[in-house]
């Protein structure tokens, strides 16, 4: 795999990685079966019933033992426009990803001490971009530009008993930031980062997938029922989101960016009370309940779109935004891990550097929705993006027409089905009305497939 570095900052923390890998692959090579008699505290991943290539003859669990845990994964998409947008036709999309996850105190005896490093790599066509033109997107999968490169790699230290950790380096924020565990099943963007945060502004963007950024990040759970999180990173200017690299220097950034989330488990803060089925014992079974507030700005501040002052000069103003997010498993079926969970997010921005002035979104996802199938997914959801008047301003001048509605909204429908341990087959269709806010509706349909190796 060809790896690009760029910026002043790649070097420091790829050598620091490289340092911690070998020492770690030299005491996986000492490591041998009395690993077992010896007693290892931390459960290892079941890779046999997780991934194709099973635990590679026990290399994986030396591995595992002495501190490095290896992740590797293939996801290939093939999307087609059927119908409205800008053309018919579709486009296959691909993305590997290389994860490393090091143990600091297993490695080097570095207590409270971690690393993590992602590689990945983009191929294939734009299906959104080439066909469909919608603002949010039709595929997480899809980039401006194709990359090859590190996209994540951060050190983490964890203090105070392991109620908080300060973690470091390249850094995507919408790894942590602005998450709901049961919308990751959907294949639209705006089911990850949701469109209105993840839209650049007009001057800068945020560090989020394909363009990611450096940053510090602080997490804190005092209680397993709370917790809080802030982080700045550096800002992408939004000129360069088409050409720039997988990581960004901080000289070559624009601003910065900060963000903070409090949240909380009304599960487990005993507010809310279980419905039938969910106190049933299970082995290691555990509910999706989370109430989460972000509010997030960047610096300096950026020019608006499209209000001008006597002298024809842009004005000035804030770019900020914050947003709500719940969701909550609301049945499961007695005795099983099979459950319904609902989701829903609201989030808006100052709508005068932003495009658009609010986005929401809800759904549900139903693990297991059949009996025999405990490890399938079905997913149904809804999110509509709104332009505020100067973004509907901006929309028009690039389009070049009139916009003929004030929302986009897409509906998506898909189930994710395990094949085999470690493979995946997901169909969907999405429905799009006003892609871009002025074409004709489009249908969307395709299937996804996942490589766990």
């Amino acid at each position: 795999m060809l790896i690009r570095r760029n910026g002043t900052m790649a070097r420091p923390v790829t050598l620091l990685f490289a340092l911690l890998l070998a020492s770690g692959f030299a005491s996986a090579v000492r490591a041998d079966d009395a690993a077992e008699t010896a007693g290892v505290v931390a459960e290892a991943p079941a890779w046999p019933e997780s991934t194709l290539s099973g635990d590679w003859g026990g290399a994986r669990q030396r591995l595992f033992d002495a501190g490095v845990q290896v992740d590797l994964a293939y996801t290939a998409d093939y999307l087609r426009n059927n119908r409205g947008g800008l053309q018919r036709g579709g486009a296959y999309m691909g993305n590997l990803n290389l994860a490393l996850q090091l143990d600091g105190e297993k490695l080097i005896g570095w207590q409270g001490g971690s690393a993590y490093l992602s590689l990945i790599s983009n191929s294939g066509g734009r299906v959104n971009l080439n066909k469909v033109g919608s603002f949010m997107g039709v595929d997480n999968l899809e980039a401006p530009v194709n990359r090859t490169g590190i996209f994540e790699a951060w050190l983490q230290q964890s203090f105070l008993d392991d109620r908080a950790s300060l973690r470091a380096g390249l850094y995507p924020i919408d790894s942590e930031f602005y998450v709901t565990d049961s919308s990751g099943v959907f294949v639209h963007p705006s089911f990850g980062m949701a469109a209105e945060a993840a839209d650049f502004g007009s001057l800068a963007g945020p560090s989020i997938y394909a363009t990611s950024s450096y940053g510090a990040r602080l997490r804190l759970d005092p209680d397993p029922a709370w917790y809080a999180m802030l982080a700045v990173t550096r800002g992408i200017a939004s000129e360069r989101i088409d050409t720039a690299d997988p990581n960004m220097s901080w000289q070559r950034g624009v601003g910065s960016m900060l963000i903070g989330e409090v949240g909380f488990s009304p599960l487990k803060s005993g507010l809310l009370v279980e419905p039938p089925g969910v106190l049933d014992d299970a082995g290691d079974y555990s509910p999706i309940s989370k109430l989460a507030i972000g509010l997030w700005r960047f610096s300096p501040r950026f020019p608006q779109l499209s209000a001008v002052d006597a002298a024809g000069e842009p004005l000035s103003s804030t770019h900020w935004g914050a947003y709500l997010l719940a969701e909550q498993t609301v049945y499961r079926v007695p005795e099983t891990p099979r459950d319904l969970t609902l989701f829903a997010r609201y989030g808006f921005t100052d709508g005068r550097t932003s495009t658009l002035g609010y986005s929401v979104s809800a759904g549900l996802s139903f693990r297991g929705p059949f009996a025999g199938r405990e490890n399938d997914t079905f997913g149904l959801a809804a999110t509509r993006a709104h332009p505020d008047p100067q973004g509907r301003l901006q929309l028009s001048s690039e389009a070049g027409v009139p916009l003929s509605s004030n929302n986009e909204t897409v509906v998506e429908l898909t189930y994710q089905a395990q094949v085999l341990p470690g493979l995946v087959v997901q169909p969907l269709i999405q429905r799009i009305f006003n892609p871009g806010f002025y074409l004709p509706d489009s249908t969307v349909a395709g299937v996804r497939l996942q490589f766990t190796l």
